[in-house]
């Protein structure tokens, strides 16, 4: 670990995506399993077996702890480098104009996956369907907290804030693609690949000019709660409404983000991030992350069983 710390962090990061990768199939297949065995034969998002409230509740239970241990690990095995998750506080003026900004960039990467997906089924691969959502208020509302709110604090924290984190001493880029890379992979999803690859470069930018991760946590969970809507919408409005909902938030988002760009350089947000030199006569650092094990043998994981969602 003295001689390399790449080498030391890189398969750091590997060993915490391996996790959470095994810890995501494993809880979904004990719920799978424990589904099948009250109601043979029912779906995992419209079991009719169970109330819906304990669905939603065992749902909310596997996302706390598929991203709760892997960010416990992690936090625990950055000490020895003296790091630590940035949690500094935003400037107002940076959140109000992130947000907005932010909110048009997602939604010219829906834009893309759309077209990806077009593309894709003509191929024939098919599109890992949406979630159906719950009938009953206090369901639906711990629906909201699995899918919206857990995901947005705790995947910002473990990958902005943790892997990110502990990449920076390479480079800013370097860590932000990085981190990126792994982020976009572990959706299994060939269609939304490179805009979810997109939307990471964009968080991991923004917590590193801010030097927080609480400002992408309020950006990942307005992503997230725009989807929520739109899929809310989706199965509980008729066309006409659905198609008047989906234009008015599309209008307003790109109405806002355009405002928010031409306001940006006052606010100071947008700016270069420092060059990263490697020193003569040394590997360099994807080499170096290549000649990692745990890491590399994580990310051909990953590869692999996103290009067979293709062929599923």
């Amino acid at each position: 670990m003295k001689k390399d710390r790449l080498f030391y962090s890189a398969n750091l990061v590997g060993l915490t995506v391996f996790l959470y990768l095994m810890l995501s199939t494993l809880l979904r297949g004990a719920l799978s399993l424990f589904l099948a065995v009250y109601q043979p034969g029912a779906a995992l998002h419209n079991p009719v077996g169970l109330p819906e409230l304990l669905i939603q509740l065992l749902n909310l239970a596997c996302s706390v702890v598929n991203l709760g241990v892997p960010l416990w690990l992690l936090c625990r095995t950055m000490r020895p480098l003296n790091m630590r998750i940035p949690h500094a506080k935003v400037p107002r003026k940076q959140l109000l104009t992130a947000l907005p900004i932010f909110l048009l960039f997602t939604t010219l990467c829906t834009a893309l996956a759309n077209g990806l997906r077009i593309v894709l089924d003509k191929g024939g691969y098919s599109v890992p369907e949406a979630a159906q959502l719950p009938s009953g208020n206090l369901a639906l509302f711990f629906c909201f907290i699995a899918t919206c709110v857990v995901p947005a604090v705790g995947e910002e924290l473990l990958f902005r804030g943790g892997i990110q984190q502990l990449l920076r001493p390479w480079g800013d880029w370097f860590a932000i693609l990085v981190t990126s890379f792994f982020f976009s992979f572990l959706h299994h999803d060939l269609s939304q690949l490179p805009s979810i690859f997109a939307m990471s470069v964009f968080l991991g930018y923004v917590a590193v000019v801010t030097g927080s991760v609480r400002a992408g946590i309020l950006l990942h969970f307005a992503n997230n709660l725009s989807s929520f809507l739109l899929l809310w919408a989706r199965q509980r409005l008729d066309a006409t409404n659905l198609l008047g909902l989906s234009i008015l938030l599309f209008a307003i988002y790109i109405a806002c983000g355009l405002f928010a760009l031409l306001q940006l350089r006052r606010v100071g947000l947008l700016r270069p991030l420092a060059r990263y030199t490697v020193p003569k006569n040394q590997m360099g650092r994807w080499e170096r992350l290549l000649y990692a094990p745990i890491c590399s043998f994580t990310a051909l994981l990953l590869i692999l069983t996103t290009v067979m969602e293709y062929f599923r």
